[in-house]
């Protein structure tokens, strides 16, 4: 198939959606199809002009180590998955690739967390309370490139031994 018919093709397909916010994804879409065009049109060819060896940098300032907190664009996925910006706690530190763990705002209303999926901790200098919950259920490894650096980076307060512990019995717990 062309690329011209199957671009049509994909606007047939989600203007027959129904309560899926396609308007939302096509602004995700093209968000990230222009961070696409920046890597293989600046970042490859100021590199090694070859996409498997070329990385994105972070300016060092701007990255955020492992047991912060940092701003990620998450994208679109399948339903009741973490999607869109979202804080996450980064887990792993892999160079080029984050190991992450979702978080989501702990706010007076909310429920308390699922201690099968959910762990909360605490930031330093975070809105809300000063709490997030770390949503394990969504743990992934993503790409450097999906960091938004103009948002902050936050501490952790919450001991990182005390995490890995809890993280460790939601895991690898025997069911």
């Amino acid at each position: 198939m062309s690329f011209d018919k199957d671009m049509q093709e994909v606007i047939s397909m989600l203007k027959k959606m129904n309560n899926y916010d396609i308007n939302g994804f096509a602004k995700e879409l093209k968000y990230w199809i222009r961070e696409l065009k920046f890597f293989y049109n600046i970042v490859v060819p100021n590199e090694t002009n070859n996409a498997s060896t070329s990385y994105y940098k972070v300016k060092p300032s701007k990255r955020p180590n492992k047991g912060q907190v940092a701003y990620f664009n998450l994208r679109r996925g399948y339903p009741k998955e973490i999607f869109g910006g979202h804080y996450c706690y980064i887990f792993k530190d892999l160079g080029s690739k984050y190991i992450i763990i979702p978080s989501t705002s702990v706010k007076i209303a909310s429920t308390d967390p699922n201690p099968n999926l959910e762990i909360d901790i605490k930031l330093k200098n975070f809105k809300n309370n000063k709490l997030s919950r770390l949503h394990i259920s969504d743990i992934r490894a993503i790409d450097i490139q999906r960091i938004n650096e103009q948002k902050n980076i936050y501490d952790v307060i919450t001991p990182r031994d005390e995490i890995n512990q809890k993280i460790r019995k939601i895991l690898f717990a025997q069911t």
